[in-house]
């Protein structure tokens, strides 16, 4: 009798082993952007998913991933953030300067992963890259560097440039004022001059070009400052039908018949940034986390566009390019 009672005992106690392993506690990670579609939000929100995978986390089993769209409106970040914070998220994933700051008031407790802040520091986010010291981590991706050699490759395809048209929208720049500042910063250090277009939907581009083309700008850039709406494809066509040479830092840009692209991987940006996410919920600090720059850099030359536009491509800059599209 008393083997039977230690036998059921002993069945008993490995059911509940096995109801704690089918239980896993499940990771809540508030996700915070722009808006829940086009391509830059499906990539980068592939490659997010794919980083907290390769630390384990995966959704459906031991992750919820709640997105919030603030639908490219920059107010309804705060109240987002707040209502992630209300369903006691693990961890916020804000990876862009509005949604990083509305995480960061909406709860002092809750750890924020970022992904694409030019500099962390000079926002008082961190105190240092190699020791953030706050409860913020993850990746930088655009750094004073990168804006001035995208000015210096447009330079040497467009022999004399002076004039460049910067093409924004206008509630990114309210709420990334950071990254245009560096731009006018870098095209000073290198005698230009930008001229700046507001454009928050389609049918304004080509009001817009027309006042580039009137301001005479030799040459047109387009910013992250312009992936909320994702227009790239438009502002590139915009720039073709018009021949000024194009500039982007997504490589949607060069493909959809932009002049050029230069800039990070950003899904794998976003990969990187999902593994510092998967950490931080194993129970990694994120002030002890140093904080990772951008790696390698893409050039992705057209030159289908360049013979459009009439524009010849100097050997030293085709060398250089990663991917030429023909």
């Amino acid at each position: 009798m008393s083997t039977m009672k230690s036998l059921l005992v002993w069945v008993s106690g490995l059911a509940l082993s096995f109801g704690l392993c089918a239980q896993e506690r499940v990771a809540r990670v508030g996700y915070l952007s722009w808006q829940d579609h086009g391509s830059y939000y499906e990539s980068t929100l592939k490659g997010f998913i794919d980083g907290l995978r390769s630390e384990g986390f995966v959704e459906g089993k031991n992750l919820e991933l709640l997105r919030r769209s603030a639908s490219n409106d920059a107010d309804r970040f705060k109240p987002l953030a707040r209502e992630l914070a209300a369903a006691k998220v693990d961890l916020f994933f804000a990876p862009a300067t509005p949604m990083a700051t509305a995480a960061w008031f909406a709860d002092k407790q809750v750890p924020i992963v970022i992904a694409t802040i030019m500099d962390p520091v000079e926002l008082k986010f961190v105190n240092s890259l190699a020791r953030p010291g706050t409860r913020v981590t993850g990746v930088t991706t655009m750094n004073n560097e990168l804006t001035v050699k995208r000015f210096q490759l447009l330079m040497e395809m467009v022999p004399g440039l002076k004039r460049v048209g910067v093409v924004i929208d206008e509630a990114m720049r309210e709420a990334c004022t950071q990254e245009l500042d560096h731009a006018q910063q870098s095209a000073r250090q290198l005698g230009l001059t930008l001229v700046t277009v507001h454009v928050d939907r389609p049918e304004r581009l080509e009001a817009a070009f027309r006042q580039l083309l009137d301001a005479k700008v030799q040459a047109v850039t387009s910013t992250l400052l312009s992936t909320r709406n994702d227009l790239e494809r438009d502002y590139a066509q915009a720039a073709l039908k018009h021949k000024l040479p194009s500039m982007f830092e997504l490589d949607i840009g060069a493909r959809e018949g932009g002049l050029m692209s230069y800039g990070p991987d950003f899904e794998d940006i976003y990969r990187r940034a999902g593994r510092y996410a998967g950490r931080v919920l194993k129970g990694a600090r994120p002030g002890e986390m140093a904080m990772e720059e951008p790696r390698q850099f893409r050039l992705v030359l057209n030159l289908k566009t360049a013979r459009e536009i009439g524009l010849t491509v100097p050997a030293a800059v085709r060398l250089r390019a990663d991917e030429v599209i023909e």
